[in-house]
């Protein structure tokens, strides 16, 4: 798995083109929560068999030559796309329109999701996966947790590269687990003991 390689230069006075050098792979997911990457390479690591998959912060991509060669380089030999898109379709218009474009053009599974909890139903429209589907997908990723992570990625593979006798088939695979909100944390260094609720 390859998460991240950034390459900048000043293009258009302030913007800047970044080149994350990421090789192709099957499974692609894009999130502006480094947290939430970092749990999905956690989740992807722990994997018998892990899919083939990249991820990346999608606000690296904020200029149009960033989004083109991503595009070019990366996304446009993936068969699954995840894009979770901070603040809607207008915060990040030209990507989500070139990864749209993109899925039509060569047949790949397209997921855009909003960056927030809640559902965003202008993405799950341009989605080429089920709303159900896609639905199932947001709600692995804003429970989080590796847990969630986890048979999330288990979910992925199996949607780019089902077992041969599973396919056409409805795959039984965990429903997301809701983490709490909040809960004990207790520190407890023997020279500072400290409790607190988070």
């Amino acid at each position: 798995m390859h998460l991240l390689n950034a390459q900048t230069g000043i293009i258009d006075g302030e913007a800047e083109a970044i080149d994350l050098g990421q090789s192709p792979a099957d499974i692609i997911i894009l999130s502006a929560a480094d947290s939430e990457l970092a749990c999905l390479a956690r989740a992807h690591d722990s994997l018998t068999t892990p899919p083939d998959l990249r991820l990346a912060n999608i606000m690296t991509l904020g200029h149009n030559l960033s989004i083109d060669t991503y595009i070019e380089r990366t996304a446009s030999h993936a068969k699954l796309i995840i894009a979770r898109v901070l603040g809607g379709k207008a915060y990040w218009n030209y990507g989500v329109n070139q990864l749209v474009s993109l899925a039509h053009s060569r047949n790949i599974k397209l997921v855009l999701l909003p960056g927030g909890a809640d559902p965003d139903a202008e993405l799950t429209a341009l989605s080429t996966l089920s709303q159900t589907d896609c639905e199932r997908i947001r709600q692995y990723l804003t429970s989080g947790g590796e847990e969630n992570a986890v048979n999330l990625l288990i979910l992925l593979q199996k949607l780019v590269s089902p077992p041969p006798d599973e396919t056409g088939k409805s795959f039984t695979i965990a429903p997301s687990q809701s983490l709490p909100k909040a809960g004990p944390y207790n520190c407890n260094d023997n020279k500072n003991p400290i409790a607190a609720i988070i």
